[in-house]
């Protein structure tokens, strides 16, 4: 099993919104696999996993945890949990997949390995269906106020999600994980070409450590690597 990388601006194909070519620095991460199962194949997850907790603080929705009404992140052993009320950005998204027509956006904040393998498996936040979104922040950050900069969190759910990094960069946020087109593919947008190189430092070191390479291509590349690797019917 192997990843694949490109610094290409992405295609409408993949299913990532509109990126606007004044952002900074963009990666499509791919993998190859032969398993006939959905999702994210376990070798994969375990890369990413340690790869994104490796840089720094992970931010994501989690619908497996419990909250309080208290107002701000809440401690919750080592990580950090807080709640936002549902508004109806994120109440589209979840009438996609849930039988309730709104609900309150849960994220957890988390700097484990096992935490963060969480987020590929959520239920309530699936992965393959495009509905998760990973802040990445630097190691030693606290979980990013959303409210210094009035940010509804919910808005990265949306097409247009990569808007919002500049109202995130100021809360600490070094770079932003969606899922592309079946979650067969991520997209990462990070905040300056210095995130970027050492986040993909972090993940070939940790593919190594899995007995998975890490290969650069182009889009057209990146699109034949992943096509031959599916199952044929």
């Amino acid at each position: 099993m192997r990843l694949f990388i490109t610094h290409d601006t992405p295609g409408p194909q993949w299913q990532l919104g509109s990126l606007s070519p004044a952002l900074e620095t963009f990666a499509l991460i791919g993998w190859s696999s032969d398993e006939l199962e959905g999702g994210v194949p376990e070798q994969v997850v375990n890369v990413l996993a340690r790869s994104l907790a490796a840089f720094g603080r992970v931010t994501f929705a989690s619908s497996t945890i419990s909250v309080t009404d208290t107002p701000g992140w809440q401690m919750r052993g080592s990580d950090f949990v807080t709640r936002y009320r549902t508004r109806s950005v994120l109440g589209r998204m979840a009438a996609r997949f849930s039988a309730r027509a709104t609900v309150d956006l849960t994220l957890l904040s988390t700097i484990t390995e096992q935490a963060v393998r969480r987020l590929f498996n959520d239920a309530g936040y699936p992965w393959w269906n495009q509905s998760q979104f990973v802040l990445l922040s630097s190691a030693g950050a606290s979980p990013p106020d959303f409210d210094k900069t009035a940010f509804n969190p919910a808005a990265l759910f949306e097409g247009e999600w990569s808007e919002g990094f500049g109202n995130l960069q100021p809360l600490g946020v070094r770079a932003i994980l969606r899922p592309g087109v079946d979650g067969d593919v991520a997209g990462l947008l990070y905040a300056s070409s210095e995130a970027r190189d050492r986040f993909e430092a972090i993940l070939s070191r940790s593919a190594e450590e899995f007995g998975m390479s890490l290969r650069y291509v182009n889009e057209t590349e990146f699109i034949e690597a992943l096509g031959s690797s599916r199952p044929r019917e």
